[in-house]
């Protein structure tokens, strides 16, 4: 469209007894229509070092994102990528250090954040900014963002969102109901839950647009599904959370005192393996994530008809593989708590197989 709207301006000025005239007036007219539009695809440099930060975890998004067409799967791994650098800051440089030093530093984790969401909402709108302190984001990473999504009807908010829960992790609030838990979730998984789904079912032929498509019940849909996935992620990696720390652990206090556990002796159990509570806990996040499971398949059952094959197949893979874990769990909550991962990595890498993904 871009293209076929230039050379009918060209020829409209070809009119003009003074090329160079014409010819000035179509290479301004091409600059003006190339701000804030969708450039389509990064660098290879900028892309590659996305691709190197979203494959870090080897996530189930990650493995899945991989199937996508060439032009989606370029803006999943920028948008993914700006969110795993944040999250992975906020856990694993911040959360980690000693209670004194948490303290100290708090200020200046939260600028990091904010410095982090400035420039992912300038990416967002197609401009680059410069991050905060720290390198937060990479610039590779704002590039490679602004120009997949520039023109998008995406909007900053997933990154807002993300933001606030970031937030909240830094300043270590207490999640003291299922509510809490729930509010969490709209940053720490809605998030790029919502951009995955984004990048699924936007149009393409111009500017991405996914407004136009998706049904006005598209967020409800998300949350179910990112809730479903992430209680079954809880219960899967429980013993690896807890014994890391009880900073690093977002079961709600009202969830923990039903099974008689604080946090505290939550990272204890988890590290002797012997607590009983422990089975109990996991039974309870399966049989909640079971709720958000009925829902979220109901919701991908709406919406795959609204995407392209190879889309749809990664849409519906996802649902797959945490739907095998949770059928696993259900039948045998103590599946989370054997001390070698081994089998849990092995029913991942076959639910993903099934899911013709590959891995």
């Amino acid at each position: 469209m871009f293209f076929r709207d230039v050379r009918n301006f060209g020829v409209n000025c070809a009119g003009d007894r003074n090329i160079d005239v014409a010819l000035a007036a179509v290479i301004a007219f091409s600059a003006e229509r190339m701000k804030g539009r969708w450039m389509g695809m990064p660098t290879k440099s900028d892309l590659d070092h996305c691709l190197d930060v979203t494959r870090r975890g080897k996530s189930n998004l990650w493995f899945v994102g991989r199937g996508l067409p060439a032009r989606r799967r370029s803006m999943f791994a920028s948008a993914y990528a700006s969110m795993r650098v944040v999250d992975d800051y906020v856990d694993d440089e911040f959360l980690v250090l000693p209670v004194e030093e948490r303290a100290q530093r708090r200020a200046g984790a939260h600028d990091r954040v904010s410095g982090w969401l400035s420039s992912m909402e300038a990416a967002v709108a197609g401009e680059v900014r410069a991050g905060g302190s720290g390198g937060l984001p990479d610039p590779r990473i704002v590039r490679a963002v602004s120009d997949c999504f520039a023109g998008a009807d995406i909007g900053p908010g997933p990154w807002r969102h993300l933001a606030r829960s970031m937030h909240r992790d830094i300043d270590e609030v207490p999640f003291r109901s299922w509510d809490d838990f729930v509010d969490y979730c709209e940053g720490a998984t809605v998030a790029p839950a919502s951009i995955f789904l984004y990048v699924v079912a936007a149009d393409l032929e111009d500017a991405p647009q996914a407004g136009r498509k998706l049904p006005a019940a598209a967020p409800d849909c998300v949350r179910d599904m990112a809730i479903f996935c992430y209680l079954v992620h809880i219960a899967r990696d429980i013993l690896k959370d807890a014994a890391a720390g009880p900073a690093l652990l977002t079961i709600p206090e009202d969830i923990l005192q039903s099974h008689d556990l604080t946090r505290t002796e939550l990272s204890v159990a988890a590290k002797e393996g012997t607590d009983r509570r422990l089975y109990g806990l996991v039974s309870d996040l399966v049989d909640r994530a079971a709720d958000y499971r009925r829902r979220g398949e109901a919701w991908r059952d709406r919406l795959l008809p609204l995407l392209g094959l190879r889309e749809r197949a990664a849409f519906s893979a996802l649902m797959s593989v945490y739907g095998a874990l949770h059928d696993r769990l259900s039948d045998d909550p103590g599946f989370a708590l054997e001390r070698d991962p081994k089998q849990r990595e092995e029913l991942r890498r076959a639910a993903l197989t099934a899911a013709n993904i590959q891995v």
